[in-house]
């Protein structure tokens, strides 16, 4: 099985993906494979099996003289030109779970070609799902919650797998705001319209109903990295969606 981890800058994916191949290594006793994607990062708490800096890193390309967003684009275009090998090395990996962490910029992966044709090429031959991480600090207004549940959405469209959401962090303060907007989603109509005035309203009030209807058959579940609470309702939730669509080993 393999799952890959996406979200935006901050939300703490590495720390997701290493808390949770260690859960899944005590708790179910089997082998986990950890993968790094992100060509900018310096370190990561987990070994990599395999590492895309084996084919580049924006560290060299800084030094070759490009800036940090220039060197994460023309990263990301270089493991394009790479796919085969990458796909190659990652699905020879001889493990019952690979763990994908993803750049910190969402969009290297989700919005350039690089992510979806690596996707493509994995889930030929695996049972693959993606996690959206939601990040409180994003979530906890209602525009950024209301944002937050339509990036998983767009996730599931662009890589074609199955995707679960999660809200990291949950030991922090903010989570009980957004614990509000879980419990009914037309709450946020309501605080939006006491932010926003005129037109944006009426766009606002479509928009919460598109999402409403969307959140019927979502079930997002809170985890934090730090303390490792809600892994089992995380891997419980990834079983889910693999059996929707009949991908269960």
């Amino acid at each position: 099985m393999i799952i890959i981890f996406l979200g935006t800058a901050g939300c703490g994916k590495t720390s997701l993906t290493y808390t949770f191949g260690e859960w899944l290594k005590k708790e179910l006793n089997v082998k986990v494979s950890y993968v790094n994607m992100d060509p900018g990062v310096y370190s990561t708490p987990y070994p990599p099996s395999y590492d895309v800096r084996e084919i580049v890193t924006v560290e060299k390309l800084m030094l070759d003289g490009l800036g940090p967003n220039g060197g994460m684009i023309r990263a990301a275009e270089i493991i394009e030109e790479n796919i085969p090998i990458v796909s190659r090395r990652i699905s020879s990996l001889n493990s019952e779970f690979i763990l994908i962490d993803t750049p910190g910029q969402i969009e290297l992966f989700l919005f350039r070609p690089m992510g979806p044709r690596l996707i493509e090429d994995i889930a030929k031959y695996s049972s693959t799902v993606s996690v959206y991480i939601i990040d409180p600090s994003l979530a906890s207004s209602s525009s950024g919650f209301a944002i937050s549940l339509t990036l998983p959405l767009i996730t599931r469209l662009r890589l074609k797998i199955p995707t679960v959401s999660v809200i990291n962090k949950s030991d922090i303060s903010e989570i009980s705001k957004i614990e509000k907007f879980m419990e009914n989603i037309l709450n946020l109509e309501e605080e939006i319209t006491r932010e926003e005035a005129g037109l944006i309203i009426d766009l606002a009030s479509r928009y919460i109903q598109l999402l409403n209807e969307f959140s019927k058959t979502m079930r997002i579940v809170k985890v934090s990295a730090k303390t490792g609470e809600g892994m089992n309702d995380l891997y419980t939730l990834i079983h889910e969606a693999l059996c929707e669509c009949g991908d269960l080993m």
